[in-house]
């Protein structure tokens, strides 16, 4: 059963008689919840990474991208267990969730990528869209923790996303134009999805209650032209894709 809120926890609107409206919390563990998973499905995909890839350089990368992905999963599902759901029951909230194409990106990533070329297109896409969610949506959350801990994510995810868009730089020469434009063609669908659909009703009320601040479809925008002008500077085609979710190679 969770436990109410401290009522410093929250913007000062979402108290009422000292207490936190039980349908706030509802909607903060299901944020938190898909956070947690998002991390830890990263730090999954980092490990199998760090144990098959021969590059020195790629190896210490994803050892390094899953110590930290790691580390954030716990911090957030201690975060969850700080308002009594325990991490069973928080990943049980996303049942529905865990086979839509929000989370394709990081379940393909922990269960089936391969090989370098997949590290560098897969991190890349992960720590941009990680990027925006973190500096856009949660570090402006109504829930004062999530926010703190979001904004102390900030600037190592920031310096990990330069490190995967450097290397994304090279990935023409480095793995030959064919292989990362596929490559690319295969990611960017997955990696856009991972945004979620534009205007659920589960956003909305994430928008309503604080703790979200732009609706999926803007963000997914906003990555999406990230992504294209880093084409433009690697020299790769920039897929087109269909505007609704689950977006698709157009």
């Amino acid at each position: 059963m969770t436990r109410s809120l401290k009522p410093e926890a929250v913007e000062a609107w979402e108290i009422q008689s000292g207490r936190v409206d039980p349908y706030y919390v509802k909607v903060l563990t299901r944020v938190l919840a898909a956070h947690a998973m998002a991390q830890k499905l990263s730090a999954i995909g980092y490990r199998r990474m760090r144990d098959m890839v021969t590059d020195p350089a790629l190896h210490a990368l994803a050892k390094q991208s899953y110590a930290r992905e790691h580390r954030n999963a716990r911090l957030v599902y201690g975060m969850l267990e700080e308002i009594g759901v325990s991490e069973r029951a928080a990943e049980r909230t996303l049942m529905s969730a865990w086979r839509s194409p929000s989370f394709e990106a990081v379940r393909f990533f922990a269960e089936q990528a391969l090989g370098e070329l997949d590290l560098v297109i897969a991190g890349l896409s992960l720590e941009t869209s990680g990027l925006l969610i973190l500096g856009i949506n949660y570090s402006e959350s109504s829930y004062a923790p999530h926010a703190r801990l979001a904004k102390d994510m900030l600037e190592e995810k920031a310096a990990c996303d330069r490190v995967f868009g450097d290397l994304f730089a090279q990935t023409a020469e480095r793995f030959g134009l064919q292989a990362a434009n596929e490559k690319l063609m295969f990611w960017l669908p997955m990696a856009a999805n991972f945004f979620g659909p534009a205007g659920s009703g589960f956003t909305n009320e994430c928008l309503r209650l604080g703790l979200k601040r732009r609706d999926n479809q803007d963000l997914a925008d906003l990555y999406l032209s990230m992504v294209a002008r880093r084409c433009e500077g690697a020299g790769l085609n920039m897929p087109r894709l269909t505007r609704a979710y689950p977006r698709r190679l157009a």
